[in-house]
């Protein structure tokens, strides 16, 4: 029986691009507009046969390979859409090229191109042995006017598919159609050879498939091949599907002997522990990694001082991008930022009043000679900067590689254990099965790995709640005031001195706080309107309290089952908690003790404060209408009144 192979699989927009996808097949130069670089991929000696077969009303631009893949990449918002299916199909040996490429685009015509979609066809003959094609098919149908259509509709409330491509049962149509199109031709030239579109099982052969090599393992094991030969050694695969594939033939040839000796064996007998996971190890020690992957992975390594996996990688990756680097560079932009700010307030106010500069650190007698000096400084901190940023960028890159590296080999790793599997997992979710069998030695059943996964994150590290990122928040701002306080004395001591450099300096660093203040406070209002929602659903009434500690409080109340659902009343009781903790506090002598104190009484006024605007919106309540309803009118003789 010929060989047959027929492989699809989806391109995605979270990890992948179109552009660059096509730019590879084709063979060609393509611009990305969505990250601004051409795909090129190097010289082939035997360059791709390349055609693009659309529908009937498809625009003319579906024909220019870089604009098609570009229009997909805009038209798809979501940053997880599908871009494309691929498929990827082998042509028969048996056949000259001209019939191969006649076989592929009359397939291609009736199947894809005349129901809709456009295909993108690179026909690769690198290897006279293993001709193929790949067939980049669009997802989205066109309109009749050229319009891109839509994916799904609402029936019934459900969203449905408009097309019918997505369907297992098309896919098969189109596996058999290919299959029998390539017996007819071997039929027509008289060529015995048959292939099937059928599993091994379906087809009654006792025998499991063999894995097609990917076109760089192949060539690796090739070489290999060749120097085992000149050495007068016995030839070992190296890759890891290279392996897996000689383990299948051991398997055959057993199952063959079996089956001589009238005895049914399932391949589940060959899948042994021991024979999975050296499997597994095998995936890492014999990864074919390019010069910047392994410079990349031995940098991760360096700065997490251990053994670097998916998991090691990510939290490297996060540290860089999350952490302190990334915050020490975000302060020194904050602080380039209200240095700009302080020169361009000087230099308006000295156009103005030349006089009120002082309050900024200048002289007015010495304006435009300190002007000069803080710009040069500027211009330093700026060069400064640039060079931090770039060498914080270039290692961020280096990390994200790693990262995909890391994604890589888990993806290998995960196919190992489950190969049959159907379902869609997250990269994090695949990462802790392979680690579950690694530590334990048994495969996770699939409906256990999602749960088992979010288990396993949650230890790793634990995210702060809505209510925990709003209540530092509201710190961070009350130690912000009070430090624009401090700094405001200090400046005027500072001018009191005549000390203007430090009068500068000072105002610099207030204009800092207040630019992460303007930042935060916006952030804060953001989530004191998602807490107002939540306690107007609880208490039935709106909750127009604007203080952050008691909305807060009263948050607590009601996610412990603690509110007695009266606002007032719980205001109060929170109110004689926050006193006594105030009362019970020690003397503060310290500086943070100073602050929390003083934080502690803030928090205590607000209360008390809060406990006096809801009592004024219940007593508005009693003698005013409701505003929150909506008013009813009804028109009389053209003119509209209240009810």
């Amino acid at each position: 029986m010929a060989y047959f192979m027929f492989r699809t699989q989806i391109i995605n927009k979270a990890d992948r691009s179109a552009v660059a996808c096509a730019a590879y097949r084709s063979g060609e130069a393509l611009y990305s507009e969505r990250d601004g670089l051409t795909k090129k991929y190097g010289h082939r000696d035997v360059p791709p046969e390349t055609y693009i077969l659309a529908p009937k009303h498809a625009p003319e631009w579906v024909y220019n390979r870089e604009r098609l893949w570009n229009e997909v990449e805009k038209v798809e918002k979501q940053h997880n859409a599908q871009l494309a299916r691929e498929i990827i199909v082998a042509l028969p040996t048996q056949l000259t090229n001209e019939e191969q490429t006649q076989l592929l685009l009359d397939f291609c015509k009736e199947n894809f191109s005349d129901e809709g979609m456009v295909a993108d066809i690179a026909i690769h003959r690198d290897k006279k042995h293993n001709p193929h094609a790949h067939i980049m098919l669009t997802m989205r149908p066109f309109n009749e006017d050229g319009t891109w259509g839509k994916k799904r509709k609402k029936v019934n409330g459900k969203s449905v598919h408009l097309t019918n491509w997505n369907d297992k049962e098309t896919l098969l149509k189109w596996r058999k159609n290919f299959a029998d199109r390539i017996n007819e031709k071997f039929k027509e030239k008289g060529i015995n050879d048959r292939v099937s579109h059928e599993s091994y099982e379906k087809q009654g052969i006792d025998k499991v498939p063999q894995i097609r090599l990917s076109r760089e393992a192949y060539q690796y094991e090739q070489r290999m091949k060749r120097e085992a030969e000149k050495q007068g050694k016995p030839y070992e695969p190296v890759t890891y599907y290279g392996k897996l594939n000689q383990e299948i033939q051991r398997i055959n040839q057993e199952l063959k002997a079996l089956k001589q000796q009238e005895k049914v064996v399932s391949i589940s007998e060959y899948q042994e522990e021991k024979s999975l996971n050296e499997t597994i190890e095998s995936i890492r020690k014999n990864a074919s990694l390019n010069d910047v992957e392994k410079a990349s992975l031995l940098l991760v390594a360096k700065r997490a001082k251990s053994y670097v996996d998916f998991a090691v990688a990510r939290r490297v990756y996060h540290d860089l991008a999350e952490g302190n680097w990334k915050k020490k560079i975000d302060s020194q932009q904050l602080k380039l930022r209200a240095l700009k700010n302080v020169i361009n307030k000087a230099y308006h106010v000295y156009q103005q009043e030349p006089k009120q500069v002082i309050q900024y650190g200048f002289h007015p007698g010495k304006f435009n000679e300190q002007l000069r000096e803080k710009i040069v400084q500027l211009k330093e901190m700026e060069k400064s900067f640039e060079n931090e940023l770039t060498k914080y960028e270039a290692v961020l890159k280096k990390a994200e590689l790693a990262l995909e590296v890391q994604k890589r080999l888990t993806e290998e790793e995960f196919r190992v254990l489950y190969p049959y599997t159907e379902a869609d997992f997250r990269i994090e979710e695949k990462y802790h099965a392979v680690q579950y069998f690694k530590d334990t030695g048994s495969v996770l059943s699939e409906s256990d790995i999602p749960a088992y996964a979010a288990k396993k994150e949650q230890e790793i590290h634990r995210m702060p709640t809505f209510a925990e990122q709003t209540r530092n928040m509201y710190q961070s701002l009350f130690v912000l005031n009070r430090t624009i306080q401090k700094q405001s004395k200090e400046r005027i001591e500072a001018l009191k001195a005549r000390d203007f450099d430090k009068a500068f300096e000072v105002s610099r660093k207030i204009e800092q706080c207040m630019l992460r203040k303007e930042k935060m406070s916006k952030e804060l209002e953001e989530n004191k309107a998602v807490l107002q929602t939540v306690l107007s659903e609880h208490y039935g009434r709106y909750v127009s309290i604007t203080n952050t500690a008691a909305l807060l409080r009263l948050h607590e109340l009601v996610e412990r089952g603690e509110s007695s659902k009266d606002l007032e009343a719980d205001l109060r009781r929170i109110h004689v908690s926050e006193q006594q903790k105030l009362e019970r506090m020690p003397k503060p002598e310290t500086e943070a003790q100073i602050m929390e104190y003083q934080y502690r009484q803030h928090v205590a006024d607000g209360l008390l404060e809060a406990i006096e605007e809801a009592q004024r919106a219940n007593d508005r309540k009693k003698y005013e209408k409701d505003s929150t309803k909506k008013r009813q009118r009804r028109r009389y003789r053209g003119q509209e009144f209240e009810r």
